[in-house]
């Protein structure tokens, strides 16, 4: 039986075809706001709140650390999104396929954080960012899916640039909460553990998320079960050449955003460059203007790529933009060229998530197992987070300070991920 086949069987009644009836600007809004609240539950985490943990159990081997944590926590996390998705394509709950698991997962996020907090060792804190992606990734898998169940490919580009904004709005807010208003570390987990479970709940809630009967879900045989995660790139090249595309791309940009605070600490000494100031404070301000540039950028890429049908174009030169801006942080200059370097930054990451969304959705293999195909490209996002730490102790040198290496192999990266865009022939 093939991949399809397997996890697909019987559905065609609940999701024969792709949608077609548009969505309202009540939906945008409510699918946008939830995704912002995903972005704020683990942005500020995993830039600011994890990397401060890791100094304070190991800071002399504080670089060490943070890769070890990030590398167990990501490979956590493309496990928990590729089981989350199929699994949520397989429920039969009445309150529908992705509902119960959005609900589960913000709670299960919102618990984990409290495990972060409490850790005072390098175990402790495994454990718990090891929750944190079991859940959020549960949450944010079936989340995601929401766009191939109910978005016609016409507005795919507009809800993708409205999605998108999650990024930065995600990383600005987080960054003001935990680089600046708020100083206590309890006061700053609790506070992004409120706005993950206020921002997703009005669109869990309100989704018309319609339950697939019982009748309709295949017999579970494991073999078949596990099998059907491959995807055969010969059958499907677009999907093989986005998947890989991505990858690389989001390899560049996590080295880029994890390794960034600790850039400015030892790469340009931003405490010794402003006395009496914090790196994270340096950080706050960076994430400010990244997310201007971005929220620009990613609308009007989103809604440019819908209205010239032409996806290919805005998201490789967007990859090609950012090895750009790379390059300009590898050089180590100044701080107002890091904050230019920084503005590049954002325009490319707005322009490329916004329009890759879109993209990656018009080539998924089978409509009806979007949770599970999604779960395999969703692969492309969480398994950067493991590759991006091995890189990061390889290039960084023994002194783990080797920034203008880093920056270089990144740019490296996210010009190969655009040009493997090209070729993709199902989609201009």
């Amino acid at each position: 039986m093939t991949a399809t086949g397997v996890l697909g069987a019987g559905v065609s009644g609940i999701d024969k075809a792709k949608p077609t009836i548009p969505v309202r600007p009540s939906f945008i809004a409510a699918f946008t706001l939830a995704q912002i609240g995903a972005y704020v539950s683990f942005m500020p985490l995993l830039q600011v709140l994890l990397p401060l943990k890791a100094e304070a159990i190991a800071s002399g081997d504080k670089a060490v650390l943070l890769s070890q944590v990030a590398i167990l926590g990501s490979l956590t996390a493309s496990l928990a999104n590729l089981l989350a998705g199929a699994i949520s394509d397989r429920t039969t709950s009445r309150f529908g396929r992705r509902r119960p698991w959005m609900v589960v997962g913000a709670l299960g996020t919102t618990a984990s954080y409290f495990v972060i907090m409490a850790a005072h060792g390098a175990a402790q804190l495994v454990a718990g960012l090891v929750c944190f992606q079991l859940a959020f990734n549960l949450m944010f898998s079936a989340m995601l899916a929401v766009l191939p169940d109910r978005v016609p490919d016409a507005q795919k580009g507009r809800v993708a640039a409205f999605l998108s904004l999650g990024h930065p709005i995600g990383a600005m807010a987080g960054a003001i909460l935990v680089g600046g208003l708020l100083v206590s570390e309890a006061s700053r987990y609790l506070a992004i553990g409120v706005v993950l479970l206020v921002a997703v709940a009005p669109f869990a809630l309100g989704l018309k998320d319609t339950p697939l009967p019982p009748g309709e879900r295949p017999p579970l045989d494991w073999r078949s079960f596990l099998a059907g995660f491959w995807i055969d790139p010969r059958a499907h090249p677009d999907f093989a050449l986005a998947w890989a595309s991505r990858f690389m791309v989001l390899v560049a940009i996590t080295l880029t955003q994890c390794y960034m605070l600790f850039y400015l600490q030892d790469a340009l000494h931003y405490s010794v460059l402003f006395p009496g100031r914090h790196a994270e404070q340096g950080m706050a301000l960076l994430t400010t203007v990244y997310t201007a540039a971005n929220v620009a950028c990613g609308m009007l890429g989103g809604m440019l790529s819908d209205r010239l049908k032409r996806r290919k174009l805005f998201a490789s030169g967007a990859a090609m933009v950012l090895a750009m801006a790379m390059i300009v942080f590898s050089l180590v200059p100044g701080w107002p060229v890091v904050v230019a370097g920084f503005v590049i930054f954002g325009c490319a990451v707005g322009c490329y998530y916004a329009v890759d969304i879109a993209l990656v959705s018009q080539v998924l293999p089978s409509q009806k197992d979007a949770g599970k195909d999604l779960g395999v490209i969703n692969l492309a996002n969480t398994l950067p987070q493991a590759m991006a730490p091995v890189l990061a102790m390889w290039v960084l040198g023994p002194a783990h300070v080797n920034y203008h290496a880093l920056y270089l192999v990144a740019a490296g990266l996210a010009m190969a991920g655009g040009l493997t865009i090209l070729p993709i022939r199902g989609v201009r």
